[in-house]
C-alpha cells in the first residue's frame, strides 16, 4: 500500500523511536496475548438484531466521541447475538480501537464509566491493559500525532480501511516515567469530568449545556495532548 510510505508518517514514527523517553512494543508490556480482543458484529443472518427494544448493551464506533463515548445513545442488540459473542464483553478500563471502516480505523476510546453486566462491542478492538499497561496514557497517545501517525501508515484497503492484530500489538507507544503516568491521569480524569456533564446535559435536552462542557473537555485533551507530545519530543518534562 503506498500509504504505508508516504514520508509523513515515517518523519513522525521516526521522532518516536528518537524520543528522550524510552519506547516500546505495546505487546512487549504483556505477557499473553489475552489483552488484545478482535471483535465481530451483528449478524442479520443468524437470526440477530439490533435496535432499541432488545435487552444487551451493544458499542460500537458510531457512539465514539473524542473526548469519551456516548452513554446515552448506547445501542442495543439481541441477547443471540450477545451468546455469540460474549467474548466482546466490554468492562469499564477499557480502551475500545475502532480497526474497521473508512471513518472508525485509528479512533478511540476510553471507557470511564461501568457498562452494563451484559454489555459487548461490535468492529471494534478490544485492548485490556489491566495493571499492565495505564489505559489513561494508551488513549491519550492514540489520540496524538505519534499514534495516529502509525494508524494511518498501517491500516490498508481501498473501500474499507482495516488494522490487523499483529499491527495494534506492534505499535511503538512510550513507557513514561510514574510521574507523568500519573500527571496525564489526573488530567484526563478532568476530561471526563466535563465530558460526563456533557452527557448528563444531553439526556435533558439541554443543548446549551451540552454544548459547552463538551468544548471543555475537548479543551483540556487538546492541551493534554499537545503536552504529552512535547515531552515525547524532549521540549517539557511534565504536562501540568
Amino acid at each position: 500500500d503506498i500509504n504505508y510510505y508516504l514520508p509523513q508518517w515515517d518523519d513522525l514514527i521516526s521522532e518516536l523511536k528518537h524520543s528522550v523517553i524510552e519506547v516500546k512494543f505495546l505487546k512487549e508490556f504483556f505477557e499473553d496475548n489475552d489483552w488484545l480482543i478482535a471483535t465481530d458484529h451483528i449478524r442479520a443472518s443468524r437470526g440477530e438484531h439490533e435496535g432499541h427494544k432488545y435487552p444487551i448493551e451493544y458499542y460500537s464506533p458510531a457512539g465514539f466521541n473524542f473526548t469519551g463515548y456516548d452513554i446515552y445513545n448506547i445501542p442495543r442488540c439481541s441477547k443471540n447475538a450477545y451468546d455469540r459473542m460474549v467474548r466482546a464483553q466490554v468492562y469499564q478500563y477499557d480502551v475500545l480501537l475502532g480497526g474497521f471502516g473508512m471513518g472508525p480505523t485509528g479512533k478511540s476510546v476510553l471507557l470511564l464509566h461501568k457498562p452494563a453486566d451484559k454489555a459487548i462491542v461490535g468492529n471494534i478492538f478490544i485492548i485490556r491493559t489491566g495493571t499492565n499497561y495505564n489505559p489513561f496514557i494508551l488513549d491519550t497517545f492514540f489520540k496524538c500525532k505519534y499514534g495516529q501517525a502509525q494508524f494511518n501508515r498501517y491500516k490498508t484497503g481501498v473501500a474499507f480501511n482495516s488494522l490487523s492484530n499483529d499491527e495494534i500489538r506492534y505499535l511503538l507507544v512510550p513507557n513514561f516515567p510514574a510521574k507523568i503516568e500519573n500527571q496525564i491521569e489526573v488530567e484526563y480524569k478532568k476530561v471526563y469530568l466535563y465530558h460526563d456533564k456533557a452527557m448528563e446535559a444531553k439526556a435533558k435536552g439541554d443543548q446549551a449545556g451540552h454544548r459547552i462542557n463538551i468544548e471543555t473537555a475537548e479543551a483540556i485533551l487538546k492541551d493534554l495532548i499537545a503536552k504529552t507530545e512535547a515531552v515525547i519530543r524532549g521540549e517539557r518534562e511534565d504536562v501540568v
